[in-house]
């Protein structure tokens, strides 16, 4: 399977290669910003259990990072984004090539989209952020960049 799986990914290298074209043209352009939201943590107690209580905590800043290339963009974001974000960005955003890169410039730790706060899962009980703001604000926040851009 390890076999398979590594010639696949070696022959769409090899077919994505052959499409590069490089220029000694490019524009390059920068620019970054703090979002805020609410911040929740865990209620104390035995860990692992079935109900988990949260308890109001300190607000979470999450840093933005947005590098342009010509018309590709390189989306930072301070912490481990769920891949939701990521697709809503890609849909709304100004360029096609839009990349998010997370773990970029601090750690606000993992930031779930709204979606994902229903169910219970690790990423969820240890996320710093009260759910119904990261999404957004991660999104409007790098369209409100593209637009200065």
């Amino acid at each position: 399977m390890v076999d398979a799986l590594g010639k696949i990914l070696g022959e769409e290298v090899v077919r994505i290669a052959g499409t590069i074209h490089s220029t000694d043209q490019a524009q390059i352009w920068g620019k970054q910003q703090v979002v805020t939201c609410p911040g929740r943590k865990v209620e104390p107690g035995p860990l692992p259990r079935k109900e988990h209580k949260w308890e109001d905590s300190d607000p979470v800043g999450i840093r933005l990072s947005l590098l342009m290339i010509n018309d590709f963009a390189l989306a930072g974001v301070s912490g481990e984004v769920m891949t939701m974000i990521h697709e809503h960005l890609k849909k709304r955003a100004t360029s096609s090539r839009t990349v998010m890169v997370t773990h970029a410039n601090g750690s606000s730790g993992y930031i779930p989209d709204d979606a994902a706060f229903e169910q219970i899962s690790y990423e969820i009980t240890t996320s710093q952020l009260k759910p119904g703001c990261a999404e957004n604000a991660i999104v409007n926040g790098f369209l409100k960049l593209m637009e200065q851009h």
